[in-house]
């Protein structure tokens, strides 16, 4: 019955946007006739009256008319939403949204208009209703896209770029994205990637904004004004705001003017001679940047009147637009839900006499070039990155729910998201702070797994770094697994066994499988059992005997229990885990072959020579990746 009163709805729909309004109104008033206490006659109406008469008053009575029949009507609380959406009663859209949130809650929908509506008040506020939307529908790029920016503002610029990372690979060619990753990588120095999204955001949309991406990057293809701009960077650093062109160069003028003054206390002529050389330079850059500017031939641009600039990122509200188009608000259409920041005083100076202080300028002057012949390839940090996503939208929502509850102080409700049979173990597990602590600061970006009776949600922290795997089961928390959650033997191995699925259906980002080998390998040995089987598994079969050799010695087997963070490298044939302590002890290497551990190297670990030799090697290598 609900798909056949969707159908007339989405046939009423066709008709006004085919501009047949009688039509639409008088099929509308028949479903109303022939049945008075069915929903779908009041909601067709309330479409005919928003969308063809563009009557919000009467709108709103047909949508409140469809409620009152069917207080669960979705596509009622839309429609309510963007019949209120970018008017002066927030407290309308705030009430629908808040329904749609309530009987809806699968919809990323609501919480990203909630987010919309409370970011101009409070960002802090807007940012978990942005989060939850990105992770219900993590393959929409405007919801996905919206949380970055918001975490961009505030300040988590890590978190910002992996979902922007997400934005793009789903699409590469939405306007908005492109833009503020654009000015983002310019901020960050990464002028090579601001270049070319800056291109490709001028491809997306001729417009004002674009054009100045444009004529913002392109000088940077040339090395002394990619130097001077680098250096404003690093005296802009502490200041907040967006970071132009021009604020860069006064950030070289200023920084630079400000190093030049101990230069005045060798002489007042080696002092003006630095400043006069910095003015130089901004002269030459500015020159180098018309130039190139000119060149680029950007003064035309397209059409104004089509445009809607915006000075700061705001994602403007779909029904709006579709409105002004005469088609149907994207939000109305039903999708199956996929379950889903004094001039210095004249000092007594001898001309004739030359100060031996006076190469201090030379020196200083080839640092500064020196710094800028760097080379442009630090957009290595931004790689593609490419997400993938099945249904698990009920679970995310269920655990975000859990998370905040927990974050809240507030009782969980047992029977309706945790599975009675699992909830004495979640209790005894949110026992412990560390694992508590570690539970309220997850997120989950809905990357999903079902076996048919199970189904999975990978939970990492906001570093995207892999925190444990929920199980959940008729749509409730079933269990956990990960490093300190079900340390026993078949917790270890299901573990194991769930992110080489993961790895598999999905591809799990570089590292994470060998990280997480590592500390199943590390748990087991740090446990009182002296049976590792489970654990040796993820040991090559090779090496598992000279490895339990290793841990037969209590000093090795400490230092290696000990060694929690990790660096990863993959040098296509082997795959390494730099291990350090928090007490800057000696790193340890363990060397990975199609996931398995297959060698460890440490200092003084082996007297081989060759095997020492090749430890510094990949420490090397280590070492260096880790500085990019």
């Amino acid at each position: 019955m609900i798909s056949t009163r969707v159908m007339k709805f989405e046939a009423l729909m066709k008709l006004v946007d085919n501009g047949e309004l009688e039509e639409a109104r008088e099929i509308a008033q028949s479903y109303v006739e022939a049945q008075p206490r069915n929903f779908v006659g009041y909601l067709c109406l309330a479409y005919v009256a928003f969308v063809g008469d563009k009557d919000k008053v009467a709108a709103e009575a047909y949508v409140e008319e469809t409620l009152r029949h069917d207080p669960r009507c979705e596509e009622a609380m839309r429609l309510g939403v963007m019949i209120w959406t970018g008017s002066d009663n927030a407290a309308k859209e705030k009430y629908y949204i808040e329904q749609g949130m309530r009987y809806a809650s699968r919809e990323a929908f609501y919480p990203y208009r909630m987010g919309i509506l409370l970011e101009a008040e409070n960002l802090t506020e807007a940012a978990p209703y942005f989060e939850k939307a990105a992770g219900l529908d993590a393959r929409n790029a405007d919801y996905v896209g919206k949380y970055s920016n918001v975490m961009y503002q505030l300040g988590k610029k890590k978190v910002a770029r992996d979902y922007m990372q997400r934005a793009l690979g789903l699409d590469p060619n939405h306007t908005e994205n492109v833009r503020n990753f654009a000015q983002w990588t310019f901020e960050d120095g990464h002028f090579k990637m601001a270049r070319d999204l800056s291109e490709r955001a001028l491809k997306t949309k001729h417009d004002a904004e674009s054009a100045r991406l444009v004529r913002q990057a392109a000088p940077t293809s040339n090395w002394l004004v990619a130097m001077v701009l680098r250096i404003g960077l690093l005296f802009m650093a502490p200041f907040k705001g967006r970071k132009t062109f021009a604020k860069m160069m006064l950030g070289f003028v200023l920084g630079l003017w400000i190093l030049c003054i101990p230069l005045f206390f060798i002489s007042n002529l080696v002092g003006i001679i630095g400043v006069t050389v910095v003015l130089a330079l901004v002269v030459v850059v500015g020159l180098i940047s018309n130039g190139i500017r000119a060149k680029r031939q950007l003064g035309v641009e397209a059409p104004k009147a089509p445009v809607k600039q915006v000075g700061e990122p705001v994602i403007q509200a779909p029904p709006t637009k579709k409105i002004a188009e005469t088609k149907p608000p994207k939000p109305i259409m039903r999708e199956q839900n996929r379950e889903v920041n004094p001039p210095l005083a004249k000092k007594a100076t001898q001309p004739t006499k030359i100060n031996p202080k006076i190469f201090i300028v030379p020196a200083i002057i080839l640092a500064v070039v020196g710094f800028g012949l760097m080379e442009d390839n630090s957009a290595d940090d931004y790689d593609s990155y490419s997400y993938n996503d099945k249904s698990g939208a009920e679970e995310a929502d269920h655990f975000f729910t859990i998370r905040n509850s927990l974050e809240n102080e507030e009782d969980i409700a047992q029977g309706d998201i945790i599975d009675d049979s699992f909830y004495p173990v979640f209790e005894k597990l949110m026992s412990q702070p560390k694992l508590k602590e570690q539970f309220s600061g997850a997120y989950t970006t809905g990357e999903y797994l079902d076996d048919g009776e199970l189904q999975y949600l990978k939970i990492e922290d906001y570093s995207g770094n892999l925190l444990f795997l929920t199980e959940f089961k008729d749509y409730k928390l079933h269990g956990i697994y990960g490093t300190g959650w079900n340390d026993t033997e078949a917790g270890k191995a299901r573990y194991t066994e769930l992110l080489q699925a993961f790895d598999e259906e999905l591809g799990i980002s570089d590292g994470v499988l060998e990280e997480a080998h590592i500390k199943l390998i590390q748990a087991s040995f740090a446990s009182n059992d002296n049976d590792h089987a489970a654990a040796l598994t993820m040991v090559g079969e090779d090496f598992q005997d000279a490895f339990t050799d290793m841990m037969n010695d209590d000093a090795v087997k400490n230092q290696f229990i000990d060694s929690t963070n990790f660096v990863f490298i993959d040098d296509s044939d082997y795959q390494y885990l730099k291990m350090t302590d928090n007490n800057d002890g000696e790193p340890l290497i363990a060397q990975f072959e199609d996931k398995n551990l297959v060698y460890m190297y440490g200092a003084d670990w082996s007297e081989d020579d060759e095997d020492q030799a090749r430890y510094e090697e990949i420490l090397s290598d280590l070492d260096w990746e880790d500085s990019l």
